[in-house]
């Protein structure tokens, strides 16, 4: 078992370079590759007056800005907008202060495919590898579906709904059912002066539902404020090259330990190849509450369909 934890980082590795390859191979053949969407335009804005009457019927294109600050996918902000795409989200975790186990590895995959302007579905399957400090090594699989609803669509703006339910890893001993719901946003900066940068957040509600041990939390909310920098153009090599931080949060709002809170902060930078390839990677660094792990780094790859 030993050697099979030592061996998927290399795997991991394998993965990511066979992947930024074929990217590559791809953007040496740019006219084989996504055509550009018609202009924002011509797709219409989308905002709450006309969330009934607008965008159902629409068959879904991404919402277009051009040389303007982009909307885009983070590591921790959950995104506001529609998509039709695979992505595989890894973090490795150094120094967990769990008296069971030294470290652990994780690996979610999700697909998430818009309808129409409106409604986009999604589902992920998960697997987490645990290394035990002193005793045997665990790990398990899980999974469950999402649905997210786009809300705002505008040139500078942007704001969704999430609906999740993630299932129990019983492999691991989880016993419980997450569910949440979210409301995601996105606002360019250019207004303020700040060329190409976007903040954007989340605030979520989650809820607990099966076996709960005692003084055990069973709501608790998640909040995250997020800056994101672009410097290259979309049209680069490495396109649309940003920097950003995360800072994300988490308050129990019921059991023993009600109102405990605890912040992390996450700075990473992302980049498209190949007009429908992302790659991003970020690292988390605990600020205040209770410490899970000394580091946890996070990559992210994105293929749009």
């Amino acid at each position: 078992m030993k050697q099979i934890t030592h061996l998927r980082p290399r795997l991991f590795a394998l993965v990511l370079c066979v992947f930024s390859a074929k990217a590559l191979a791809a953007q040496d053949s740019m006219s084989k590759s996504v055509a550009i969407v018609a202009p924002s335009s011509a797709l219409g804005e989308l905002s709450l007056s006309n969330f009934f009457s607008e965008g159902w019927d629409q068959k879904w294109s991404k919402f277009q800005r051009g040389e303007g600050t982009p909307d885009m996918s983070l590591l921790r902000v959950q995104t506001n907008f529609l998509v039709q795409l695979i992505r595989f989200d890894t973090s490795f975790e150094i120094g967990k202060t769990s008296p069971a186990f030294s470290q652990g590895e994780f690996l979610n995959t999700s697909v998430e495919y818009a309808l129409n302007r409106r409604f986009m579905p999604g589902a992920f399957l998960n697997h987490q590898w645990l290394e035990g400090r002193h005793g045997p090594d665990e790990d398990g699989a899980g999974g469950g579906f999402f649905g997210r609803l786009q809300l705002i669509e505008k040139q500078h703006s942007s704001l969704a709904l999430n609906l999740k339910v993630t299932l129990p890893d019983h492999d691991i001993g989880e016993h419980l059912t997450n569910w949440s719901y979210a409301l995601a946003g996105w606002q360019d900066l250019n207004v303020l002066g700040l060329k190409r940068t976007g903040l954007y957040y989340h605030v979520q509600h989650e809820m607990l539902a099966g076996p709960l041990a005692a003084g055990g939390a069973r709501n608790d909310t998640t909040y995250d404020l997020s800056l994101a920098k672009t410097w290259s153009s979309p049209h680069s090599t490495l396109e649309n090259f940003t920097t950003f931080v995360e800072a994300f949060g988490k308050t129990l709002l019921d059991g023993a330990h009600t109102g405990r809170t605890t912040t992390v902060l996450t700075p990473g930078f992302r980049f498209t190849l190949a007009k429908r390839h992302i790659l991003m990677f970020g690292v988390d660094l605990p600020i205040s509450g209770t410490k899970a792990n000394d580091e946890n780094f996070r990559f992210t790859w994105i293929s749009n369909f």
